[in-house]
């Protein structure tokens, strides 16, 4: 019998057929994969909570023809404080979100699974959450090879010289002051939130503070997500949005979206 084992997030469900579910997982060994639940929409159904986003399992599933069937799993963590309303919860699902947008099917990538995993417990452990998911951000488009141009014109290949800076998302990075008068959509950019990229894709989740130059660079990732990996707006937005407006006065800090 054709087996799997893995150890995978679960990153989404929706309903398949009369009383099962189609499950996306996000595996160390096999990358993101899809699989039937059957029987997971009835009512005594055994599989419980183990479906539930961001839930890290044991899996055994059952290849056959292309199809994954899950025969069994054992939850290793719940990040249970991740699924109550707050920003550190949204901010989590919005991070499984980019995993399953950015990731093709079957194509492993240990190191991103790694640090999806290191997110979650940065974000459970109560570190700042819009820091946190710059940084997963950052180190995840670095791992999958999405990485903007940074050292040379994105336009021209020229070298970037001097201190003040234009980044253009259509063009996929930096672009030269002399590119910078013929290109639209010009986003300028602060010789401070260069370096805290640098910052944020070096340092380990438990050293992140919150920044001001992190505001700055949410909109610059939103603006390339949309531009050259056609993310749309996610789903949490709205959800976001009127938690920005309750808590604090509208002052809560904004992740990527």
């Amino acid at each position: 019998m054709p087996l799997l084992k893995a150890t995978g997030f679960v990153l989404k469900t929706r309903t398949w057929g009369e009383g099962d579910k189609l499950a996306t997982f996000f595996t160390r060994e096999k990358g993101k994969i899809f699989g039937v639940v059957r029987g997971a929409r009835k009512p005594k159904s055994h599989w419980g909570g183990s479906l539930e986003p961001m839930t890290l399992l044991d899996l055994m599933i059952y290849e056959k023809g292309g199809r994954h069937t899950l025969t069994q799993c054992q939850i290793i963590k719940t990040f249970r404080t991740l699924r109550q309303p707050g920003i550190s919860g949204s901010t989590a699902l919005f991070l499984t979100e980019l995993v399953d947008k950015l990731t093709a099917e079957e194509d492993p990538n240990p190191e991103a699974f790694n640090q999806l995993d290191l997110a979650f417990s940065a974000l459970e452990s109560g570190l700042p959450p819009l820091s946190v998911s710059l940084s997963f951000t950052l180190k995840f488009l670095n791992l999958l090879g999405f990485w903007p141009l940074m050292n040379i014109c994105a336009s021209c290949g020229k070298k970037i010289e001097g201190n003040a800076f234009t980044f253009n998302p259509k063009s996929g990075g930096l672009i030269c002051h002399y590119c910078k008068d013929t290109i639209s959509g010009n986003v300028s950019l602060g010789e401070r939130t260069l370096n805290r990229i640098k910052i944020l894709l070096e340092s380990p989740y438990h050293e992140l503070k919150d920044q001001a130059e992190d505001f700055e660079l949410n909109e610059l990732l939103l603006s390339f997500l949309r531009s050259q990996l056609g993310m749309e707006t996610s789903k949490v937005k709205t959800f976001l949005e009127k938690l920005e407006k309750e808590q604090n006065g509208g002052n809560f800090p904004r992740i990527l979206r």
